[in-house]
């Protein structure tokens, strides 16, 4: 994946480098897309989304590289990555107390597993079941699970 990182200082260019080296599974597909405005002088952002050759429901993700030599509080470096997830799930596991937890806790094993260090980290995950109504009700009852996480 090549990224652009014209206007990036290069201390920030140097953090992103290994980055461009990533090659996704087949069944991946991984984007630069715009970063969200105002959240650091300097920022990338990219996408992640699972590729099917059927039509159904998928997970997608972004990641969202920050630095900011103010060290805004609560960030506690210059650095900061902001990750979001969501996908569909069956809907039985959405209505379990525990399915909300699991994403943070993948999450946190995966990260020490590859040896990625990681301080103050936050985040939040949720669990939503849509349910149609009015002209909508005819859809089926569905669910997702989400995180965010910094």
């Amino acid at each position: 994946m090549d990224l652009d990182l014209s206007g990036v200082t290069p201390v920030f260019k140097s953090m992103l480098e290994g980055i461009s080296g990533i090659s996704p599974r087949p069944d991946v597909a991984i984007a630069q897309i715009p970063s969200p405005k105002g959240i650091a002088p300097e920022a990338i952002a990219i996408s992640a989304e699972v590729v099917h050759t059927t039509a159904s429901d998928h997970g997608v993700s972004r990641l969202v590289f920050c630095r900011d030599e103010s060290m805004p509080e609560g960030w506690h470096s210059a650095f900061r990555i902001i990750g979001y997830a969501k996908s569909p799930i069956e809907l039985d596991m959405a209505k379990d107390d525990f399915t909300s937890s699991m994403p943070w806790e993948w999450l946190k094993d995966t990260l020490a597993k590859n040896g990625a260090s990681f301080e103050h980290e936050a985040g939040t995950t949720t669990t939503v079941i849509s349910t149609g109504h009015g002209s909508l009700v005819s859809q089926p009852q569905h669910a997702e699970l989400e995180i965010r996480a910094s």
